[in-house]
């Protein structure tokens, strides 16, 4: 797996395919640890839907209303699919069907993605 980014002109694809959480820990918002090393860390008014928030049925909820349990269903899963937009919002796909989501509009929230060391990916706060 590699630590390069494929960029469009409104999006990155974020090299996270693969990826496996092996964690999940609360604090202002949310970190989910990766293997290999990585994590996204989201504020707690990102989304958390079992699949996109876009489908018929979908409800997504805010992370800070979300049981404990419910989010500690994304241990073991890997990330189908990391994208980072130019807008700021953020979008992860993990293997078993819950999905991760920060909005581009509405209240701010945070979001940041490392692969490693590094930061490929953070929401811009303007």
């Amino acid at each position: 797996m590699s630590n390069e980014s494929s960029d469009a002109p409104d999006r990155r694809i974020l090299p996270l395919r693969g990826h496996r959480v092996v964690d999940v820990a609360r604090g202002e918002g949310l970190r989910f640890v990766l293997d290999p090393a990585g994590e996204v860390v989201v504020g707690a008014g990102a989304l958390w839907s079992e699949g996109p928030v876009t489908a018929p049925n979908a409800r997504p909820t805010r992370l800070d209303e979300v049981e404990e349990a419910r989010i500690r269903q994304a241990v073991g899963a890997s990330v189908l699919s990391a994208v980072g937009f130019g807008s700021g919002a953020l979008r992860v796909v993990f293997s078993n069907g819950w999905h991760l989501n920060v909005k581009s509009g509405g209240p701010f929230v945070a979001a940041s993605v490392r692969s490693g060391d590094t930061v490929i990916w953070e929401r811009p706060s303007s």
